[in-house]
């Protein structure tokens, strides 16, 4: 088996290094594994303490407390290069929580990626939910226990030695790469701050034209304590985990055959093959900005200057559905472009059928609680605006 430690990063809360370690515990390890706790130095003599008397009893333990504070960004940056003494390495941030098949679903990974040039790193995460549209996200299910995403994971993520070392590469090559001016980047990432290291691994994947594998369901789950990248705690990345006992091997998919391939946007390449237009841009979620240079576009948002060539209800989930199976109905659309092709605004009735079809099952009494929660929310940025403005 491959040498594959486990790697936390922690930095000064103990209750969430407590949660992690608890659920590592819990986990299946069907031979050694090394763990090693990397600490950020700072006001936190309590996690170092409580890291040291940790015990582990399924292999080798480390702890290392770094020699001055680093911040997230450069302390992942630093952990990413423990792949160069191993095989590769499991990252798990400190809010995080694993399933009791996270270890094994690695090793299996690893042994399938290795030598791939194309694959960026192995997610142990799952995506249910687009951060760019906050919309439900549902991948196409083709029969293998992964799908591809052109979109780095941080919430759980297998490196081997050979990935770190491309992404290290680029990113020596890169540092200033301009988010701001790219149209190959979606919005919300670019509005990322200076603390993250993972838009710089989205931005070599794109690049790079590379992919993440990631499982169809989550070996990891974030609970998304206060901290650097949230102010507040949320549970709006809660995912089902594997429980474990799994009584097979993985059944992966090369890129190549699966009909699960998604750009960063959460837009199934796969359509253009399905639909034989290699030039096709695709916009199911209608959030892109750019048309990427293509003939073609198929998408949600109603498009100007443009000709429809054939038109599809939205019913069938995930959205692809209504597209392969030629839903009868006018929500999706597909375009011949033209050099003054332009999107216009979503109608009010488009906006109504959005939330239908994404938002299932909210009674009235909900929908009541929905609007007291957006009033206050509205209220307390008035207040704020107010008082700084």
């Amino acid at each position: 088996m491959a040498d594959i430690p486990i790697v936390v990063v922690a930095y000064n809360r103990i209750d969430s290094l407590k949660r992690i370690l608890g659920s590592l515990l819990k986990a299946e390890y069907p031979m050694p594994a090394k763990l090693i706790i990397s600490i950020d130095r700072g006001d936190n003599a309590n996690v170092l303490s409580f890291a040291e008397a940790f015990s582990w009893p399924f292999g080798e333990k480390q702890v290392i407390y770094q020699e001055k504070n680093l911040g997230l960004k450069a302390h992942i940056l630093k952990c990413g290069k423990l792949t160069q003494q191993h095989d590769g390495i499991i990252l798990l941030e400190d809010d995080l929580y694993v399933s009791p098949d996270f270890y094994r679903y690695a090793q299996e990974c690893y042994a399938f990626v290795l030598g791939k040039n194309r694959i960026a790193g192995v997610a142990l995460y799952n995506h249910r939910l687009s951060q760019l549209t906050e919309k439900v996200f549902e991948p196409l299910d083709d029969g293998f226990d992964n799908w591809y995403f052109q979109y780095a994971c941080s919430w759980g993520q297998l490196w081997t030695r050979e990935q770190w070392a491309a992404f290290q590469i680029w990113l020596e090559q890169n540092g200033d790469y301009d988010f701001a001016a790219s149209p190959r980047i979606p919005a919300h990432i670019k509005g990322w701050g200076k603390n993250s290291w993972l838009k710089y691994h989205i931005a070599y994947t794109i690049e790079e034209n590379k992919l993440f594998l990631y499982p169809r369901i989550a070996r990891t789950t974030c609970f998304s304590d206060a901290g650097v990248n949230f102010s507040y705690k949320m549970n709006w990345f809660q995912v089902p985990l594997m429980q474990g006992g799994r009584g097979r091997p993985l059944c992966l998919s090369e890129p190549e055959q699966s009909r699960a391939v998604y750009d960063a946007w959460m837009e199934n390449l796969w359509l253009r093959k399905a639909l034989n237009r290699d030039s096709l841009c695709i916009d199911l979620y209608g959030s892109k900005e750019h048309f990427e240079g293509k003939k073609y576009l198929l998408s949600s948002a109603p498009v100007e200057n443009a000709r429809v060539v054939e038109r599809f209800g939205r019913e069938m989930r995930p959205q692809e559905w209504n597209v392969l199976e030629k839903v009868p109905g006018d929500r999706i659309r597909l375009y011949e472009l033209t050099p003054s092709s332009r999107k216009q605004p979503i109608s009010k009735a488009d906006r109504k059928e959005d939330a239908e079809y994404f938002i299932r099952g909210i009674s009235y009494p909900y929908k009541k609680t929905i609007f007291a929660m957006f009033t206050q929310e509205t209220v307390a940025k008035l207040r704020k605006k107010l008082h700084f403005g």
